[in-house]
């Protein structure tokens, strides 16, 4: 009788906020666990800092194989784990590819995460729709999730208006 030993990814969810805990969890037991991570600019009590939080809040990947080298028992009550997402009654299987991928965009950006915030302080934009479509600004800040905040030049004064992220690119 022939086991499969073949390693493949898994995914996980856990429970709300306790993505972090989990893969502590999960890695104390021997699980190789992985968790992509996204460095996003928030503002905290008034002012921008930069936090590093799950690309995917609540989901997270588990190595295992198929046959019996694994032990798939605890997992599930694993503390901060909910479930494996399944489709029908299998776990669902995530493509090395994908998971390759994910760990290049991390090592691309450095500090093993994904920096998603597309525009820095600084940065040169161009505005490319409404009235001032087509000039060039200074980027600002983020200002909520629908918003952007840029500095713009007009009749030699510098103007703050406040935009939709996508109505501008990089100049």
């Amino acid at each position: 009788m022939s086991v499969n030993t073949a390693r493949n990814w898994f995914l996980l969810t856990s429970r709300p906020h306790k993505d972090e805990v989990a893969e502590f969890h999960l890695r104390n037991q021997g699980y190789d666990v992985y968790r992509p991570l996204a460095k996003r600019l928030r503002t905290q009590r008034g002012k921008a800092i930069t936090k590093i939080e799950s690309l995917f809040p609540r989901y997270m990947f588990i190595h295992l194989d198929k046959g019996v080298n694994d032990n798939w028992a605890p997992i599930r009550s694993t503390t901060g784990i909910s479930n494996f997402v399944r489709f029908g009654l299998e776990p669902a299987c995530v493509p090395d590819e994908l998971i390759i991928g994910l760990k290049e965009q991390e090592a691309l950006f450095g500090e093993r995460s994904i920096d998603l915030d597309r525009y820095h302080t600084g940065d040169k934009v161009i505005i490319t729709e409404g009235p001032f479509r087509g000039l060039e600004a200074i980027f600002q800040q983020y200002d909520g999730e629908e918003r952007v905040m840029v500095l713009l030049e007009i009749l030699h004064k510098p103007t703050k208006l406040k935009l939709n992220p996508g109505h501008l690119y990089a100049a």
